[in-house]
């Protein structure tokens, strides 16, 4: 039995370490919606790129409101949200949002104003 624990332990090490070496990616796929904004920041939150509910929080709410918005067909009013969550971020980047991240999730948010404005 210890034998058989080992031997599942190495083979997860075997599938995670070349997963861990590639780094933590921040996000794939679409960058153009509110939706996919959302889960990037859940998503660094849950990595601790975000190291505070509380500011991870007002991100989402910020995000809430810009998808509300797209739902009622007011994009520019989701456009000043993003515009909020992309100062909120820029005021916690290398405080409570890692750097590399805030950068991302900056860039990510002006996609999707793009995507909105288009």
């Amino acid at each position: 039995l210890q034998f058989a624990a080992f031997a599942l332990f190495a083979l997860n090490l075997m599938v995670a370490l070349p997963l861990l070496a590639q780094g933590d990616p921040m996000c794939t796929g679409d960058m153009t919606t509110v939706a996919s904004l959302k889960d990037c920041v859940q998503h660094a939150y849950a990595m601790g790129h975000i190291d505070n509910k509380g500011v991870a929080k007002s991100l989402l709410k910020k995000l809430d409101a810009a998808q509300a918005a797209v739902s009622r067909g007011q994009d520019d009013v989701a456009i000043n949200n993003l515009d909020a969550f992309i100062n909120a971020v820029e005021a916690q980047s290398g405080k409570h949002i890692a750097a590399e991240h805030a950068a991302h999730m900056i860039h990510h948010a002006e996609m999707v104003i793009d995507a909105l404005s288009g």
